[in-house]
């Protein structure tokens, strides 16, 4: 039996080895499947990789193999807001079905207890089932199954929607706990400082909605209308990496408004819990973490 990887926190000069196992992790996996890579290069990864490993609400941690040198994998734990959410999680191809995979989810549910957050959250990728299972016996359960979306970009603009800047910090606090339970507001003051663009919906001069795009971020809305009207406005001005979204295929009529504007399909994900659960209400759009 091999043995047990040893794992510690990162540090910067991990990031470079790091995004080559995450580049080729999740695109050994997605072109053994036939699905769109998550990440394009190895430079690209190293850039995600690199802005999760510094932000300060972000936990970071690598396995070593029994050298204490040679990285084999690495994990994330956001823990920006009271809920959590964990990764993205890669083990090198090489080292895959030595436990790895499992020590870094024990190191950042670890973390995650350590810091006393109770809910964590992730969305799993529905063609891995490896880590489907692994995630099971960890304690986490299914919750919904959801889709990664290419937006298509409104054609003209949705009346009632402005930039998120620090002033809707309020209403962003406000609308994710009434249909999340939870706030998000810390999340979406670290969206604005990396520059992800989000856009607020207002209707008879009240707030009802609002969105970040790509993966990364988030949404919520009081009809399933009003929020797929407002991820293809947003897609309409944020830079193409961005015009992707994850729906939840059991919010029917959001999937319906965001396909019927053209939406397409581009790989299935469960999303998956551990801790108390509340499931949201109204409209809703997750992250890739939670």
């Amino acid at each position: 039996m091999a043995p047990m990887p040893t794992i510690r926190s990162i540090t910067p000069g991990d990031f470079p080895a790091c995004a080559r196992i995450c580049y080729e992790a999740f695109g050994s996996l997605q072109d053994r499947h036939g699905v769109e890579r998550d990440f394009d290069s190895v430079q690209t990864a190293e850039m995600v990789i690199g802005m999760f490993g510094t932000r300060p609400d972000f936990a970071g941690f690598v396995a070593l193999d029994d050298d204490g040198r040679t990285i084999l994998g690495s994990n994330f734990l956001q823990f920006s807001d009271e809920v959590a959410g964990v990764g993205p999680i890669t083990v090198d191809p090489s080292a895959q079905a030595r436990g790895v995979g499992r020590s870094l989810m024990r190191a950042v549910m670890d973390e995650a207890a350590r810091r006393g957050i109770k809910q964590v959250r992730l969305q799993q990728e529905a063609i891995n089932t490896t880590s489907l299972s692994l995630y099971a016996k960890l304690g986490f359960d299914w919750r919904e199954a959801c889709a990664l979306v290419r937006l298509e970009p409104a054609e003209r603009d949705l009346e009632g929607t402005r930039p998120v800047s620090e002033r809707d910090l309020p209403a962003i606090d406000e609308l994710s706990r009434r249909h999340f339970h939870a706030s998000r507001v810390n999340e979406a003051a670290g969206y604005l400082r990396i520059g992800l663009p989000g856009f607020v919906l207002s209707r008879g001069g009240r707030d009802v909605g609002y969105y970040f795009p790509s993966f990364l971020g988030h949404g919520f809305a009081e009809t399933p209308e009003d929020l797929a009207a407002l991820a293809a406005h947003a897609a309409k001005h944020a830079p193409p990496q961005f015009r992707k979204t994850i729906v939840p295929l059991g919010q029917h009529g959001l999937h319906r408004g965001v396909m019927a504007r053209g939406g397409r399909a581009i790989k299935l994900f469960n999303y998956m819990t551990t801790g108390a659960y509340r499931a949201p209400v109204g409209a809703w759009i997750p992250s890739i973490g939670m």
